[in-house]
């Protein structure tokens, strides 16, 4: 059974909705999973875990400072997550911005030597139940990936 960490920041409630959906796909594989805010998020725990899966809102084409604060932490196991599976989703205003932010935390996980599942989903505004449906879907991939 994989061991998933789905961590995410959410200021208005978006990102959180795509982070339990993200989680429920997970589950649906088999998968153990944890759902937790990046401020109350240890790195170094990812060691322990198959797959590392990071949601934060979009500001600016960019993940939120708190997610990103999360990220450089993760100094601190830096070349000890190669080969471990990663996933990544992002709440947005726009589609373009929301792409963009997407890579950045898609590069902050590759960085690690991770392999991180491609089609991570984007949400404009409020999860639609499309929106939701995708991130399940989604969660579900990462965790056939472990």
């Amino acid at each position: 059974m994989a061991v998933i960490g789905v961590f995410y920041f959410s200021s208005g409630g978006n990102t959180e909705a795509m982070a339990r959906a993200v989680a429920e796909g997970c589950e649906s594989a088999g998968a153990q999973v944890t759902v937790q805010r990046v401020e109350e998020t240890d790195p170094k725990k990812w060691t322990e875990l198959d797959a590392v899966i990071l949601g934060s809102p979009t500001y600016f084409g960019n993940m939120a400072w708190q997610a990103k604060k999360l990220v450089d932490d993760s100094i601190a196991v830096y070349q000890h997550l190669r080969d471990k599976v990663g996933g990544v989703f992002t709440s947005t205003g726009g589609r373009r911005d929301g792409e963009r932010a997407l890579q950045a935390l898609t590069w902050a996980l590759d960085i690690h030597g991770m392999k991180v599942v491609d089609g991570g989903p984007v949400c404009e505004g409020q999860p639609s139940a499309d929106d939701i449906e995708a991130c399940r879907a989604y969660g579900k991939r990462v965790a056939e990936a472990c």
